[in-house]
């Protein structure tokens, strides 16, 4: 009985070694993509950015990053560079020539971008379990770009640029497909400052893939 006692002792002593192993092997440098969609807003409803003229740039954009990071236990810390597609925006008037009687199109075009570069730190609530939830925030840089123009007259033509200290908060669900390999859904908000006289906010949802070495 004895035996048997000590023999079951050394098993399960491999066997939480082993299990020991397999998680420090999520530990260390890892690499992740990302992509999902973006939504900015530029100011309110009453908050102009570029002109008394501004068009919308509310639609839905491609987001794409790309992040080199570290795990260690229940934390993860990150440098992410976030790619989001033009955002554009376009309207046509119709105005009535004096005199000469019928209409003149005036066609107004707004294009927007953002391109963010990322310091993020996430922390894993159940880490080396199948599911673990986080949360996460991040500190950067972020390149804005609106321009703005009209086909009248003046030739209406103005274009505003600006590079902005940039903070994001959100959070997540990541699955653990194998030991080093995992893929994440994920929550972002973005403040980036402001452009112009209209503040600059963006909200994003992810999926993600993410490897560690």
């Amino acid at each position: 009985m004895k035996k048997i006692l000590l023999t079951s002792a050394a098993i399960f002593s491999f066997l939480i070694a082993t299990e020991n192993q397999a998680f420090a092997s999520c530990d260390g440098p890892y690499l992740a993509v990302r992509g999902g969609v973006a939504n900015h807003t530029l100011g309110d409803k009453d908050e102009n950015v570029a002109t008394d003229k501004k068009l919308d740039i509310d639609d839905n954009s491609l987001m794409i990053s790309g992040a080199l990071g570290y795990r260690y236990k229940y934390f993860r810390i990150e440098g992410e560079y976030v790619w989001r597609k033009d955002s554009e925006d376009k309207k046509t008037t119709y105005a009535k020539i004096p005199v000469v009687g019928g209409y003149k199109a005036n066609t107004r075009t707004a294009e927007f971008s953002s391109k963010s570069y990322m310091a993020n730190i996430y922390w894993d609530l159940s880490p080396y379990t199948m599911f673990t939830p986080y949360v996460s925030a991040g500190l950067g840089i972020t390149s804005l770009e609106y321009t703005f123009k009209m086909n009248d007259s003046n030739g209406t033509h103005v274009k505003y640029e600006e590079d902005n200290f940039t903070w994001s908060v959100g959070g997540g669900l990541s699955a653990q497909v194998t030991s080093r390999f995992n893929i994440d859904l994920g929550y972002r908000y973005y403040d980036m400052g402001e452009l112009e006289s209209g503040e600059v906010h963006n909200h994003e949802v992810y999926g993600g893939l993410r490897y560690t070495f």
